[in-house]
């Protein structure tokens, strides 16, 4: 603690009382020798006010040199350099303050390495993460990527470019759904084999600026093992339909043969039959679904109003449109287009979705038609949005797994594309897209 004599007013205190009875010893001295006083007051002055000043300019320079070294240091920490202590002033009424800047330097050195350690452990596991990893600054460059992203967008060096020029080399198909940042499962044919990308897109805030972070992954192998699983499922699934409809029908036939045979109990013979022709006809209608899904016939493409499609898939399964209509026609096929919105809207009314919260969003993107089926129901969990479009996979206890996929390979031979994205409040978004015109026209 400062004593009254270490202090600056302590000192300048004691300073003016030294002053004082030097002036006075002096002056007495003078007139003591025999000079007028008013001769020995301005002597006495001449000689202590130089003194005086010189002891006031040693202890201010003093506190001087303090303050501009902690002025130095705060610069420092404003430069984000924590390494300059100062000396502790024992001394000194700044001695609190220093002792304050060193504590607080040596707490910002200890968190900044502690947030150096976090960063360069946090890159490690994002540079060697599986998923491709990209953040774009507001003017579309790139300020941070990891391995993964250089091998999905294939380029060696992707710090500065613009997202434009590191896609490329992509497939037409993925490089436009990345410079429209459609979040979601995306799918294509590039180089005669079947591609499927996963995309999510989304807003963070880097240096006090909105940024886009994209995450990218190649789930084409992925997606060809469920697609066989699945496939392996169906074989399974058809043989044993065709078994427990196969085996009584053999039973019951071997029976009739006994009793003509016999020529007893013939009075049963017509409930034989019924029951016969009733399992070959589930059978028939089983088969038939799944022979549908395997032969979906080429679109019949033409100009077809869009309002009256609408009014036709309304009056089987209800939705609300949001918005009117952008146009009043589209290219497509009719009757594979009503069927796509059945199967959508079907599904939504299934989810547990209240049915006023169903809605259909139709708009013009360029020479595209999109069309978007929402609902608030149950949505689909996100590691099994992938699989929703595979053939033979439903969450639904009865569900023969066939809807979904049979809308995706209509979307497709129209050449477009079907996505899932879950809600963030809850419920499922399904949107597609169709064109507007016989693009083989224009």
């Amino acid at each position: 603690m400062d004593t009254p004599f270490t202090s600056l007013a302590g000192k300048m205190a004691a300073l003016c009382t030294a002053f004082i009875v030097l002036a006075v010893s002096i002056q007495s001295a003078f007139i003591f020798i025999g000079a007028p006083i008013l001769v020995a007051l301005p002597l006495s002055l001449l000689i202590t006010l130089p003194f005086m000043f010189f002891c006031c300019e040693y202890i201010f320079q003093q506190h001087k040199i303090i303050i501009d070294t902690l002025t130095n240091g705060l610069k420092s920490l404003y430069d984000n350099d924590f390494s300059i202590r100062i000396a502790a002033q024992t001394h000194s009424e700044l001695g609190a303050a220093v002792h304050m800047y060193n504590k607080l330097t040596k707490r910002l050195k200890k968190q900044r390495q502690t947030l150096n350690q976090r960063e360069i452990l946090l890159d490690s596991i994002v540079q060697a993460s599986p998923i491709g990893i990209v953040l774009v600054d507001p003017y579309k460059h790139i300020v941070y990527f990891n391995n993964e992203s250089t091998q999905l967008l294939q380029s060696s060096k992707l710090d500065g470019m613009t997202l434009h020029q590191c896609c490329e080399n992509l497939p037409p198909q993925l490089q436009k759904s990345i410079m429209q940042a459609q979040s979601g499962l995306i799918s294509f044919e590039h180089n005669d084999a079947k591609q499927s990308y996963y995309l999510s897109f989304k807003t963070v805030t880097f240096n006090h600026q909105p940024h886009q972070l994209m995450i990218i992954k190649n789930v084409s192998v992925e997606l060809g093992q469920e697609e066989l699983h699945m496939w392996k499922n169906a074989i399974r699934l058809i043989s044993h339909e065709l078994n427990n409809s196969l085996a009584p029908i053999s039973s019951l036939t071997s029976s009739a043969q006994n009793m003509l045979k016999n020529n007893k109990h013939l009075d049963l013979l017509p409930d034989i039959l019924q029951t016969v022709d009733q399992r070959a006809q589930n059978l028939s209608e089983f088969i038939a679904q799944y022979a549908r899904f395997a032969r979906l016939p080429k679109p019949n493409l033409d100009y077809h109003a869009i309002k009256p499609l609408l009014d036709q898939v309304s009056a089987l399964y209800s939705f609300k449109l949001l918005d009117s209509l952008p146009i009043e026609h589209a290219y497509f096929d009719s009757t594979q287009i009503e069927q796509v919105l059945i199967n959508i809207l079907k599904n939504a009314h299934q989810s547990g979705s209240d049915p006023e919260q169903i809605a259909v969003k139709v708009v013009k993107d360029y020479n595209r038609l999109r069309v978007a089926v929402v609902d608030r129901g149950s949505g689909i969990s996100n590691g099994n949005l992938h699989q929703a479009l595979l053939p033979f996979y439903s969450t639904k206890p009865d569900g023969s797994g066939i809807g979904l996929s049979l809308c995706n390979d209509i979307i497709h031979a129209h050449q477009g594309q079907l996505k899932l994205k879950n809600r963030v409040q809850g419920g499922l978004m399904v949107e597609f897209d169709i064109p507007l015109r016989d693009t083989q026209c224009h």
